[in-house]
């Protein structure tokens, strides 16, 4: 994941580590649930996790920099179908227009993403 999530160059070191910690949290509690599996079912069971969860980051790291609304759209709702498959179908974010209204005036790229991240543990958690 490290090596797409900097999004080259277009998020700032800090953005882009805490984002890739943040993924690795994650990771790692789909990777628990694998604990008694054998290790060909557990590679079949996380791969379906392992990709939703690089293309939602990845989808956030593009959301945050993008500036054409439209692409921007589009990046938003790729965080939203991956979500579905990381928690459930249920899994559903706010439309974007109502979070941009919610984000700090002049908001950095940091604060940005901090904000999607916990939008996103919220929207988990009423899974």
């Amino acid at each position: 994941m490290a090596a797409e999530e900097s999004l080259e160059g277009a998020l700032d070191q800090v953005s882009a580590t805490a984002m890739l910690e943040w993924g690795e949290v994650i990771a790692k509690q789909f990777v628990l649930k694998t604990s008694q599996m054998e290790d060909a079912v557990a590679d079949e069971y996380l791969a379906p996790y392992a990709s939703a969860l690089h293309k939602m980051m990845r989808a956030m790291g593009h959301w945050v920099v993008e500036t054409d609304q439209d692409a921007r759209e589009e990046w938003w709702n790729r965080i939203e179908q991956n979500g579905k498959t990381l928690y459930s179908d249920s899994f559903v974010i706010p439309k974007m227009e109502i979070i941009l209204s919610r984000l700090p005036a002049g908001a950095n790229t940091q604060s940005v993403i901090d904000f999607i991240q916990r939008l996103i543990e919220t929207q988990r958690a009423k899974g």
